[in-house]
């Protein structure tokens, strides 16, 4: 009973160590997961984007155009929020093109390969824009919470860099969330691109267990 347990265990805590780094082992799955295929997964991406797209640009555009007239301060946030729909299904485009196409052929430059991998077949991007989407959700309703419930506090201390800020925080968050630990833990390695997998030692690698659980099963769909 013990040593199936532990040789899984064992399976589990083996680490690739490249360069004095720590990548997780790519061939982990579980033998009994299904697997979707990429092209099916591709082209419902492609159309849900291109969806996304049209509706986000006629919503954008209509609000910037009711600006003069309805300019408060969620009007701003709202239209903040339909940016960073538009900015999330467009660079989800790429990213699923990239996938019917089977990956990209990395050529050795090192810098370029790593910025295809980190901003294009990683959707490093596209995952900062949905982070910081629910980020601007969390700020609307703390805002429409504030002006509604507490009216008159809301009257007497809110301040238009207030609204700057609201603005502001749901692209820093998804910056700190998921751009820079992308940067710092997406490589090519043997031709492969493998996103948020390298670290730079086996303690820190133990972060992608507790923050960023998913990374595989993200890493296929986004």
């Amino acid at each position: 009973m013990d040593e199936p347990f532990s040789d899984s265990f064992d399976n589990f805590s083996e680490v690739m160590t490249i360069n004095s780094t720590v990548t997780f082992p790519t061939t982990l799955r579980s033998a009994t997961r299904l697997t979707v295929p990429k092209e099916l997964v591709a082209t419902l991406g492609l159309i849900i984007c291109g969806t996304a797209i049209c509706a986000n640009s006629m919503v954008l555009a209509v609000l910037v155009r009711a600006r003069k007239q309805f300019g408060s301060s969620v009007h701003t946030l709202i239209v903040n929020q339909s940016v960073m729909d538009l900015f999330t299904s467009g660079f989800g485009i790429p990213h699923y093109i990239m996938m019917l196409a089977h990956g990209f052929k990395y050529n050795g430059n090192k810098i370029l390969d790593d910025a295809i991998c980190v901003i294009v077949e990683g959707g490093t991007l596209s995952a900062l824009g949905l982070i910081a989407d629910n980020f601007g959700l969390v700020v609307i309703t703390l805002e429409r919470y504030f002006k509604i419930v507490h009216a008159i506090a809301h009257r007497k201390y809110y301040r238009d860099w207030m609204t700057k800020v609201g603005v502001a925080l749901p692209w820093i968050g998804g910056s700190c969330l998921i751009l820079f630990p992308a940067m710092g833990t997406t490589r090519v390695v043997n031709g492969r691109c493998l996103r948020l997998r390298v670290w730079p030692n086996q303690a820190m690698s133990l972060v992608r267990l507790h923050i960023f659980p998913n990374t595989e099963l993200c890493s296929d769909l986004i």
